[in-house]
């Protein structure tokens, strides 16, 4: 335990780089590494005021990290492109852009995102494993998923009520900026949940998030984000089920970059927190419930969750890889 606070509490040396299209922070550490995606109109640095380094400590997770800014966020700015609209911000078009930074970054890496980010990661594991691509994750990591994914996973649709919000914030966006979206909204529910990593939410904090928004996002791409992320479709069912193990025997994959051939697969770990309607457990529990082989880990408060989640991902990953090296490779003879 006290391994673990040590760690915790020493600075993290995370360092700028750009991977693909985007650009992120990563500290270097053994692989597989952890690609990671933020939320709707976030980024690296506000994830970072977040706390959310806590849960991504490398130091704990023992393995490089790489925290990407997603298209027209934070450090990826310039990756913006005004032709393109909302479609580029739509989860498989961003989960697109999450493989190549993780294909131009690492050998081999996990998936994992927060909340929209957690939506981007599923997209982009499920057509890697589903193709069979070399750069299929060997594990997922969903935190806090929104309840618009467990609904559309489960082939349902969103209500027209959460289309409609986001489809009018775009339009204050458009129409006055940041200044008429924040006149409109009674509590930060349009940043994506980003108040419940704090223990004690407050006004102070409310207002300091709407900063980290406005550094994060222009509120033109804000506007195309909220409406990419509004248009969006899950993956179906029978791609979904190429998350699951398969026995040997099944056809193997492509080789991985040591040339042994890999099996599709890949274990999933969902984490959620109470107190976070916008990402509420009951969803997470639907996710998990669909997802082959998923695991679900549910955080009782806000601190339990900072003080814990890393060690648990830790140990999901681990298991996550021992089991795709015990049963999901065939190994050359």
């Amino acid at each position: 335990m006290r391994r673990f606070a040590a760690a915790a509490a020493r600075p993290i040396p995370w360092v700028e780089t750009k991977a693909c299209d985007l650009r992120g922070l990563t500290v270097m550490g053994t692989s597989p590494g952890l690609v990671w995606a933020h939320g709707l109109g976030s980024s690296v640095a506000s994830d970072e005021r977040r706390g959310v380094c806590d849960i991504l400590n490398p130091r704990i997770l023992g393995r490089t990290v790489l925290r990407v800014d997603l298209r027209g966020h934070g450090l990826s700015a310039a990756a913006h492109d005004p032709s393109r609209g909302a479609e580029q911000y739509t989860w498989p078009e961003l989960g697109k852009d999450l493989r190549k930074a993780a294909a131009a970054s690492l050998s081999r890496g996990y998936f994992g995102g927060e909340a929209m980010g957690a939506a981007v990661a599923l997209d982009a594991a499920v057509a890697a494993t589903a193709s069979g691509s070399s750069d299929a994750p060997p594990g997922l990591v969903l935190m806090r998923p929104p309840a618009a994914l467990a609904q559309l996973v489960k082939g349902g649709s969103v209500t027209d009520a959460w289309r409609q919000r986001l489809e009018e914030a775009a339009q204050r966006l458009e129409s006055g900026g940041f200044d008429a979206l924040e006149a409109k909204e009674a509590s930060p529910s349009l940043l994506d949940g980003s108040s419940a990593v704090y223990a004690s939410p407050s006004a102070e904090i409310d207002s300091e998030l709407r900063q980290l928004r406005r550094a994060a996002v222009s509120s033109e791409v804000f506007a195309a984000a909220l409406r990419g992320h509004s248009s969006s479709e899950a993956p179906g069912m029978a791609m979904l089920r190429s998350l699951e193990r398969k026995k040997e025997g099944d056809t193997p994959m492509a080789a991985d970059a040591y040339g042994v051939p890999l099996r599709p697969g890949c274990p999933v770990l969902v984490l959620a927190v109470a107190g976070d309607p916008e990402h509420s457990i009951e969803a997470a529990e639907q996710l998990a419930a669909l997802l082959p082989g998923a695991e679900l880990e549910v955080a009782e408060s806000l601190e339990h969750a900072r003080l814990f989640w890393a060690k648990r991902i830790d140990k999901f990953l681990r298991q996550a890889w021992m089991k795709e090296f015990l049963t999901k490779r065939a190994m050359p003879q």
